[in-house]
């Protein structure tokens, strides 16, 4: 992607910044849009769009039901990466139902990751089961998080070999004021262990996030070839 495509994208989201809300009212849920662009595309320490810029786009909606509240989302991104030849994009369709319970959400769905233009076609998807708890103390700065997905493709291919894809992760922020922090680790099934440490902070309505990413190989079946190092910068305007 050149210089000329970055700063237009960015131009784009800024614009959008300046645009009146466009959460669209669907009874009693609501439809939202978001947009962006980040240096990298890195997924549980796996580059996959080769090290290049990589825009994004997705929309979500939610409805309350009962004492709970239903989601469904879609996702896109430029991807091209080492995990299946993805051919220059990713659909990713997600679902789910949260429930609160005093300072702690639980969120359980399912997600299906799809490369519509994958090398070959048992590459072509990957379904997950998740489940996620978040602690968030009321009036406290911080939250903790945890989180499962349990690999439902029967695992992948990796150099000819079958490799189980579960991926497990505990998550922290903590808001600091100027800034919101990140840091989590997460363990993907014979393949990588994946620290990341990340600063976000809104401005003219576009949300920054810089991030450190250590990758490390973890595993014969492993998508990396050798420990990684990451820095990367996105920006995402929610409309």
């Amino acid at each position: 992607m050149n210089k000329k495509i970055i700063l237009s994208f960015f131009a784009s989201l800024l614009f959008l910044s300046q645009a009146a809300n466009a959460e669209i009212k669907i009874g009693k849920g609501s439809l939202t849009f978001n947009a962006g662009v980040s240096s990298q595309y890195i997924f549980r320490g796996i580059d996959n769009n080769k090290d290049a810029v990589t825009p994004f786009a997705g929309a979500d909606f939610s409805h309350p039901a009962g004492d709970f509240n239903l989601y469904l989302g879609v996702y896109g991104a430029a991807s091209d990466g080492v995990q299946t030849g993805e051919g220059g994009k990713e659909i990713d369709y997600y679902g789910g139902i949260q429930k609160s319970f005093g300072p702690a959400t639980f969120d359980l769905g399912y997600q299906l990751l799809t490369w519509p233009n994958a090398d070959a076609k048992s590459d072509e998807n990957v379904g997950e089961f998740y489940a996620k708890l978040t602690i968030a103390p009321d009036k406290q700065p911080y939250t903790i998080g945890l989180a499962y997905y349990f690999d439902d493709t029967g695992s992948v291919t990796n150099n000819s070999k079958k490799v189980d894809q579960d991926y497990m992760e505990v998550n922290a922020t903590y808001n600091f004021g100027p800034v919101q922090g990140f840091i989590s680790y997460g363990e993907l099934a014979n393949d990588t262990k994946t620290t990341t440490v990340a600063l976000s902070k809104e401005l003219v309505g576009v949300g920054f996030t810089l991030s450190y990413i250590s990758a490390e190989k973890d595993g014969t079946g492993s998508f990396i070839n050798k420990d990684r190092e990451y820095v990367t910068l996105s920006a995402k305007k929610v409309f």
